[in-house]
């Protein structure tokens, strides 16, 4: 079963994703490119996962058999240089292999549609319509470097134009004065390359680790998540690294570490990054973020005058948002963001290069400058967990939450006098179920689009009110 996620198609190695599956995707956007009388032509790359490149190339062969020509970036690329390469080429669509910071057994495909935006949700739709109307196809071995000689696919290579894009939006001289001792971790993906020659443009001193192929990913997942990233903290303190930069398997998200190797919060390289941006390099604009990042910067936005979005799960819908109102900045709390003038989707190393020159224009530490953000505009303590369910609940737990409009009563939560005196303002259905509460904190639970999971995100002013909450929803969810 081929089905898109906010991420695209991910499946598992040889269950799901396989060569026959590949190619009927391929066949499935030519035919919608064919009934928009789009141009016939395709860009395709692939990251190092297993198999990726093979993978590209069976897309690309049956690309090629419905007519459509190919233009194919052998190099493994990250995601954002494959989203520049359909802009710039002034394409209706273009593919990435990748299955992104998944675990190793998976693997997916990424579509970009027009200006290199994440195909939205109409564009899947009709490509899953599209694989089923295909139906059965005659699979072959391909004859992909046959198909290279007839001139059918052609190599395409955009590294320089994707160097000159970074490097255009960084303020070169000023970090060049610095000397950062860096520690870059590309957790075995693809940005190596590319953040190594920017970094070297930047005259940063770099030390690396993980900075190899491996396509088990160090039996871990290419996440940059803290869990994944504790063995950079030690690196850092025994280094004397200024501060340490992670990107994910395919380089559309990052992570920044301080100077002591603690894990900076997604939440706060949003905030810090926007604080950047409006305080010190005077820029103008809002931002949008998703159901499930932290509302602090709806109130730096509100100080600054400027505005502020919400938006559905799936960065196309934050790409969607920024072009729609011209803003600054948009993100989600799992690392990956979007500046005003580069592509249109998330880049991990741009914005691991715009945390650079931030460190260089500000002269100050990480902390010291999430300090003064808290001091402006307060705190509040985030929190994500996943509550798993037996696959049989999941009616009753749709039931609950959407039909019989489910609402949490902390009053019966008698031993919290704080939790009891919270009130709840009003509840959205924009994506999942999200409470918002007098106090600025909010609860927002959706379903995995993957696994049996509820996920569960939530704002409250401390650790201790997390907790009580967790437990109490565990406890009135029945689950």
């Amino acid at each position: 079963m081929i089905k898109f996620g906010t991420g695209g198609w991910r499946a598992i190695i040889a269950e799901d994703f396989t060569f026959y599956n590949v190619k009927l995707v391929g066949k499935a956007m030519a035919r919608y490119i064919k009934e928009n009388n789009f141009k016939k032509e395709v860009v395709v790359g692939h990251d190092f996962r297993f198999l990726s490149g093979r993978f590209s190339r069976a897309l690309s062969e049956s690309l090629v058999e419905e007519g459509i020509e190919v233009l194919f970036m052998e190099e493994a690329a990250p995601t954002p240089m494959v989203m520049l390469a359909v802009d710039e080429n002034n394409l209706n669509l273009g593919a990435s292999v990748t299955a992104s910071h998944n675990s190793a057994e998976y693997n997916g495909i990424k579509v970009f549609v027009e200006e290199g935006r994440d195909a939205p949700e109409e564009v899947t739709d009709r490509l899953e319509e599209l694989v089923e109307e295909v139906g059965e196809i005659d699979y072959q071995r391909g004859i992909f470097f046959k198909l290279i000689e007839e001139g059918k696919i052609s190599y395409y290579n955009n590294k320089n134009q994707y160097i000159d894009s970074l490097l255009a939006l960084i303020d070169e001289e000023l970090i060049q004065s610095k000397n950062f001792r860096i520690l870059f971790n590309p957790m075995y993906g693809v940005s190596k390359d590319i953040m190594m020659m920017c970094l070297a443009s930047l005259r940063c001193y770099v030390d690396t680790m993980n900075a190899y192929r491996d396509t088990m990913f160090g039996l871990d997942i290419p996440s940059p998540n803290r869990e994944q990233l504790g063995d950079m903290e030690v690196r850092i303190e025994k280094g004397k690294y200024d501060f340490g930069l992670a990107t994910d398997g395919d380089s559309d998200r990052m992570a920044l570490i301080d100077e002591k190797g603690n894990f900076v919060d997604y939440n706060d390289v949003l905030k810090l990054l926007y604080y950047y941006l409006k305080e010190y390099r005077g820029e103008s604009g809002g931002i949008v973020r998703n159901i499930a990042t932290t509302h602090i910067l709806d109130e730096m936005a509100e100080y600054y005058g400027e505005e502020a979005y919400e938006v559905p799960v799936g960065f196309k819908n934050i790409s969607q948002s920024m072009q729609e109102h011209d803003l600054l900045l948009g993100g989600e709390s799992s690392g990956g963001l979007k500046i005003r003038g580069h592509i249109n989707g998330k880049d991990g190393i741009l914005a691991s290069l715009l945390a650079v020159e931030m460190m260089a224009r500000t002269g100050k530490k990480i902390g010291d400058i999430l300090k003064e953000i808290e001091s402006k505009f307060g705190s509040l303590y985030f929190s994500y967990d996943n509550f798993e369910y037996e696959s049989s609940e999941r009616k009753r737990l749709e039931k609950l939450l959407f039909e019989e409009k489910y609402q949490p009563d902390f009053n019966l939560l008698s031993e919290s006098d704080a939790l009891s005196n919270k009130k709840l303002l009003k509840t959205s259905y924009l994506d999942g179920v999200k409470y918002y509460f007098d106090d600025q904190s909010w609860i927002s639970i959706r379903f995995s689009g993957t696994e049996p999971l509820l996920r569960i995100y939530m704002e409250m002013r401390d650790q201790a009110e997390v907790k009580e909450i967790i437990n109490f929803l565990k406890s009135d969810l029945n689950i």
